[in-house]
């Protein structure tokens, strides 16, 4: 018994459907393939300016940080300053008070002196 083999239109119309498929399988890897290449276009603008803000922010942040510090810093010297006012204050009083006990000692001396001179003039 022989088999039948499918009539030849029957085959042309299969591998034409066959070839169908696979265009149309060919044309979804090549859309698929765009969207790849779009999509990694989009991520690499993104990246980018991701870096460029985060490279902004840094430099925002670094420069308010120079402020900063170049503010601290003048205030220290301000301070350091004030700090030597003052010790140069409490020197100019510590001076004044040694000043004042030893014109405070001398009076008083003198003061025990004119008594115990009146006491030996008055008791003579």
């Amino acid at each position: 018994m022989q088999t039948m083999a499918p009539p030849e239109d029957a085959l042309t119309e299969r591998f034409a459907r066959i070839d169908e498929r696979f265009d149309r399988a060919d044309e979804r890897i090549v859309d698929l393939d765009r969207r790849v290449a779009e999509a990694a276009k989009g991520t690499d603008r993104q990246i980018k300016e991701g870096r460029d803000e985060l490279a902004r922010q840094i430099r925002a942040t670094r420069e308010a940080a120079a402020v900063r510090f170049d503010r601290v810093e003048g205030d220290i010297r301000e301070l350091k300053q004030s700090v030597a006012a003052v010790q140069t204050g409490i020197a100019a009083v510590h001076a004044s008070i040694a000043s004042l006990h030893s014109t405070l000692t001398r009076t008083a001396v003198g003061l025990a002196i004119v008594f115990a001179s009146a006491l030996l003039v008055k008791g003579f």
